[in-house]
Protein backbone atom coordinates (compact mmCIF):
# COMPACT_ATOMS: atom_id res chain seq x y z
CA UNK A 1 0.00 0.00 0.00
CA UNK A 2 1.31 3.48 -0.81
CA UNK A 3 1.77 5.83 2.09
CA UNK A 4 -0.57 8.80 2.49
CA UNK A 5 2.15 11.10 1.15
CA UNK A 6 2.70 8.88 -1.90
CA UNK A 7 -1.04 8.69 -2.57
CA UNK A 8 -1.37 12.45 -2.20
CA UNK A 9 1.45 12.95 -4.70
CA UNK A 10 -0.19 10.59 -7.20
CA UNK A 11 -3.59 12.26 -6.94
CA UNK A 12 -2.42 15.87 -6.84
CA UNK A 13 0.66 15.86 -9.06
CA UNK A 14 1.57 12.69 -10.96
CA UNK A 15 -1.85 11.82 -12.42
CA UNK A 16 -2.83 15.43 -13.31
CA UNK A 17 0.61 15.97 -14.92
CA UNK A 18 0.20 12.80 -16.99
CA UNK A 19 -3.35 13.65 -18.08
CA UNK A 20 -2.71 17.32 -18.88
CA UNK A 21 -1.31 16.80 -22.43
CA UNK A 22 -4.14 14.35 -23.18
CA UNK A 23 -6.76 16.92 -22.19
CA UNK A 24 -4.95 19.61 -24.17
CA UNK A 25 -5.16 17.41 -27.24
CA UNK A 26 -8.92 17.12 -26.78
CA UNK A 27 -10.01 20.65 -25.82
CA UNK A 28 -7.07 22.98 -26.38
CA UNK A 29 -7.85 26.46 -25.08
CA UNK A 30 -11.64 25.99 -25.10
CA UNK A 31 -11.61 24.81 -21.49
CA UNK A 32 -9.68 27.12 -19.13
CA UNK A 33 -6.90 25.80 -16.91
CA UNK A 34 -8.37 26.15 -13.43
CA UNK A 35 -6.41 23.43 -11.65
CA UNK A 36 -3.42 23.66 -9.36
CA UNK A 37 -0.25 24.74 -11.12
CA UNK A 38 -2.08 25.92 -14.23
CA UNK A 39 -3.39 22.47 -15.11
CA UNK A 40 -6.83 21.51 -16.30
CA UNK A 41 -9.16 20.76 -13.41
CA UNK A 42 -10.09 17.09 -13.91
CA UNK A 43 -12.96 16.19 -11.60
CA UNK A 44 -13.85 12.65 -12.72
CA UNK A 45 -12.24 9.86 -14.74
CA UNK A 46 -13.21 6.30 -15.56
CA UNK A 47 -13.79 3.56 -18.08
CA UNK A 48 -16.29 4.29 -20.83
CA UNK A 49 -18.64 2.19 -22.91
CA UNK A 50 -22.01 2.70 -24.56
CA UNK A 51 -23.64 1.50 -21.35
CA UNK A 52 -22.63 4.62 -19.42
CA UNK A 53 -23.10 7.17 -22.22
CA UNK A 54 -26.61 8.19 -21.16
CA UNK A 55 -25.59 8.32 -17.48
CA UNK A 56 -22.68 10.65 -18.20
CA UNK A 57 -24.80 12.94 -20.39
CA UNK A 58 -27.36 13.06 -17.59
CA UNK A 59 -24.63 13.74 -15.03
CA UNK A 60 -23.68 16.90 -16.92
CA UNK A 61 -27.28 18.04 -16.84
CA UNK A 62 -27.94 17.15 -13.20
CA UNK A 63 -24.74 18.80 -11.98
CA UNK A 64 -25.31 21.86 -14.19
CA UNK A 65 -21.82 21.23 -15.47
CA UNK A 66 -19.72 24.02 -16.91
CA UNK A 67 -16.94 22.08 -18.57
CA UNK A 68 -16.38 19.15 -20.88
CA UNK A 69 -17.05 15.43 -21.07
CA UNK A 70 -14.14 13.94 -23.03
CA UNK A 71 -14.30 10.39 -24.39
CA UNK A 72 -11.24 8.52 -25.69
CA UNK A 73 -11.70 5.40 -27.81
CA UNK A 74 -8.30 4.26 -29.11
CA UNK A 75 -7.21 7.15 -31.37
CA UNK A 76 -10.70 8.71 -31.50
CA UNK A 77 -11.30 11.71 -29.27
CA UNK A 78 -14.65 13.44 -28.75
CA UNK A 79 -15.52 16.28 -26.37
CA UNK A 80 -18.99 17.46 -25.33
CA UNK A 81 -19.03 21.04 -24.02
CA UNK A 82 -21.49 22.08 -21.29
CA UNK A 83 -22.65 25.36 -19.82
CA UNK A 84 -25.14 25.23 -16.98
CA UNK A 85 -25.89 21.61 -17.77
CA UNK A 86 -26.78 22.29 -21.42
CA UNK A 87 -24.69 21.12 -24.38
CA UNK A 88 -23.27 24.15 -26.19
CA UNK A 89 -20.85 22.48 -28.59
CA UNK A 90 -18.81 19.42 -29.47
CA UNK A 91 -15.33 18.60 -30.76
CA UNK A 92 -14.19 15.52 -32.64
CA UNK A 93 -11.18 14.26 -34.57
CA UNK A 94 -13.30 11.90 -36.69
CA UNK A 95 -13.30 12.76 -40.39
CA UNK A 96 -16.91 11.83 -41.11
CA UNK A 97 -18.01 14.05 -38.18
CA UNK A 98 -16.38 17.16 -39.68
CA UNK A 99 -18.79 19.97 -40.53
CA UNK A 100 -18.14 19.61 -44.25
CA UNK A 101 -18.98 15.90 -44.20
CA UNK A 102 -22.18 16.54 -42.22
CA UNK A 103 -23.38 19.11 -44.75
CA UNK A 104 -22.34 16.94 -47.70
CA UNK A 105 -24.39 14.00 -46.43
CA UNK A 106 -27.38 16.32 -46.15
CA UNK A 107 -26.91 17.55 -49.73
CA UNK A 108 -26.50 21.16 -48.58
CA UNK A 109 -23.01 21.61 -50.10
CA UNK A 110 -21.21 20.09 -53.05
CA UNK A 111 -18.06 17.99 -52.83
CA UNK A 112 -15.72 20.90 -53.52
CA UNK A 113 -17.14 23.08 -50.78
CA UNK A 114 -17.26 20.13 -48.38
CA UNK A 115 -13.54 19.52 -48.95
CA UNK A 116 -12.84 23.23 -48.34
CA UNK A 117 -14.82 23.10 -45.09
CA UNK A 118 -12.96 20.01 -43.87
CA UNK A 119 -9.56 21.49 -44.70
CA UNK A 120 -10.32 24.80 -43.02
CA UNK A 121 -11.70 23.11 -39.91
CA UNK A 122 -8.56 20.98 -39.60
CA UNK A 123 -6.17 23.88 -40.24
CA UNK A 124 -7.91 26.85 -38.60
CA UNK A 125 -10.67 25.45 -36.45
CA UNK A 126 -14.41 25.01 -36.62
CA UNK A 127 -15.26 28.72 -36.32
CA UNK A 128 -13.19 29.50 -39.42
CA UNK A 129 -14.96 26.75 -41.35
CA UNK A 130 -18.42 28.12 -40.59
CA UNK A 131 -17.47 31.37 -42.36
CA UNK A 132 -17.61 29.52 -45.70
CA UNK A 133 -21.39 29.04 -45.52
CA UNK A 134 -24.37 31.15 -44.50
CA UNK A 135 -25.22 31.51 -40.82
CA UNK A 136 -28.36 29.39 -41.21
CA UNK A 137 -26.50 26.56 -42.93
CA UNK A 138 -23.70 26.73 -40.34
CA UNK A 139 -26.16 26.63 -37.46
CA UNK A 140 -27.97 23.59 -38.86
CA UNK A 141 -24.67 21.84 -39.54
CA UNK A 142 -23.33 22.50 -36.04
CA UNK A 143 -26.50 21.20 -34.41
CA UNK A 144 -26.61 18.09 -36.59
CA UNK A 145 -22.91 17.51 -35.93
CA UNK A 146 -23.61 17.64 -32.18
CA UNK A 147 -26.36 15.02 -32.55
CA UNK A 148 -23.99 12.82 -34.58
CA UNK A 149 -21.07 13.11 -32.18
CA UNK A 150 -23.11 12.35 -29.06
CA UNK A 151 -24.97 9.50 -30.79
CA UNK A 152 -21.61 7.97 -31.74
CA UNK A 153 -20.85 7.54 -28.02
CA UNK A 154 -23.52 4.83 -27.93
CA UNK A 155 -21.44 2.72 -30.32
CA UNK A 156 -18.25 2.85 -28.23
CA UNK A 157 -17.49 -0.61 -26.83
CA UNK A 158 -14.57 0.36 -24.61
CA UNK A 159 -12.65 3.53 -23.86
CA UNK A 160 -12.09 6.10 -21.15
CA UNK A 161 -13.67 9.37 -20.12
CA UNK A 162 -12.64 12.53 -18.32
CA UNK A 163 -14.84 15.30 -16.98
CA UNK A 164 -13.03 18.62 -16.91
CA UNK A 165 -14.29 21.64 -14.99
CA UNK A 166 -14.34 25.15 -16.48
CA UNK A 167 -16.84 27.04 -18.64
CA UNK A 168 -15.98 26.53 -22.33
CA UNK A 169 -14.75 29.58 -24.22
CA UNK A 170 -16.00 29.11 -27.78
CA UNK A 171 -14.72 32.43 -29.13
CA UNK A 172 -16.55 33.48 -32.28
CA UNK A 173 -18.23 30.09 -32.68
CA UNK A 174 -21.95 30.26 -32.01
CA UNK A 175 -22.96 28.36 -28.89
CA UNK A 176 -25.66 25.71 -29.18
CA UNK A 177 -28.36 25.09 -26.58
CA UNK A 178 -29.20 21.38 -26.58
CA UNK A 179 -30.75 19.14 -23.94
CA UNK A 180 -28.38 16.34 -22.89
CA UNK A 181 -31.34 14.02 -22.36
CA UNK A 182 -32.72 14.67 -25.84
CA UNK A 183 -29.27 13.81 -27.17
CA UNK A 184 -29.17 10.66 -25.04
CA UNK A 185 -32.59 9.52 -26.27
CA UNK A 186 -31.52 9.99 -29.88
CA UNK A 187 -28.30 8.09 -29.22
CA UNK A 188 -30.26 5.20 -27.73
CA UNK A 189 -32.65 5.23 -30.68
CA UNK A 190 -29.79 5.03 -33.17
CA UNK A 191 -28.08 2.31 -31.16
CA UNK A 192 -31.27 0.27 -31.13
CA UNK A 193 -31.64 0.78 -34.88
CA UNK A 194 -28.07 -0.44 -35.43
CA UNK A 195 -28.55 -3.41 -33.07
CA UNK A 196 -31.70 -4.52 -34.86
CA UNK A 197 -29.95 -4.28 -38.23
CA UNK A 198 -27.26 -6.76 -37.11
CA UNK A 199 -24.61 -4.65 -38.88
CA UNK A 200 -21.10 -3.80 -37.87
CA UNK A 201 -20.82 -0.42 -36.09
CA UNK A 202 -21.26 2.37 -38.63
CA UNK A 203 -21.15 6.15 -38.46
CA UNK A 204 -24.53 7.40 -37.18
CA UNK A 205 -26.85 9.02 -39.69
CA UNK A 206 -27.87 12.65 -39.32
CA UNK A 207 -31.34 13.00 -37.85
CA UNK A 208 -32.34 16.63 -38.53
CA UNK A 209 -35.85 17.85 -37.82
CA UNK A 210 -35.86 19.46 -41.26
CA UNK A 211 -33.66 19.73 -44.30
CA UNK A 212 -31.08 22.48 -44.13
CA UNK A 213 -31.29 25.49 -46.43
CA UNK A 214 -29.09 25.35 -49.49
CA UNK A 215 -25.62 26.82 -49.14
CA UNK A 216 -24.92 29.80 -51.43
CA UNK A 217 -22.90 27.68 -53.84
CA UNK A 218 -23.56 25.64 -56.94
CA UNK A 219 -25.95 22.76 -56.25
CA UNK A 220 -24.50 19.25 -56.31
CA UNK A 221 -24.36 17.65 -59.73
CA UNK A 222 -26.31 14.42 -60.38
CA UNK A 223 -23.10 12.40 -60.02
CA UNK A 224 -22.37 14.03 -56.67
CA UNK A 225 -25.93 13.44 -55.55
CA UNK A 226 -25.61 9.76 -56.47
CA UNK A 227 -22.39 9.53 -54.45
CA UNK A 228 -24.07 11.11 -51.41
CA UNK A 229 -27.06 8.76 -51.74
CA UNK A 230 -24.69 5.79 -51.92
CA UNK A 231 -22.86 6.97 -48.78
CA UNK A 232 -26.17 7.33 -46.95
CA UNK A 233 -27.13 3.79 -47.96
CA UNK A 234 -23.81 2.53 -46.63
CA UNK A 235 -24.31 4.41 -43.35
CA UNK A 236 -27.74 2.83 -43.01
CA UNK A 237 -26.36 -0.60 -43.81
CA UNK A 238 -28.56 -0.93 -46.92
CA UNK A 239 -25.66 -1.45 -49.36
Amino acid sequence: MPSSDELSYLLKRAIPDALDPIVRRAVGAVIPRLGEGGRYRIVHTGSFSSRVAADLLAFGRNQKLAGALIVFDDDVVRAIYYRGGRVVGVETNVLFERLGRVLLRAGSVNEGLAADLVEREERQGLAAATALVTGEVARWGLETRAWDVTAALFLVHGGHYLIVDGAPELGTLEALDLSPMDLALEGLRRYDEWRRSGSEPLPPRPAPSKRPPEAPRKAPSPSTREAVDQLMRELRGDA
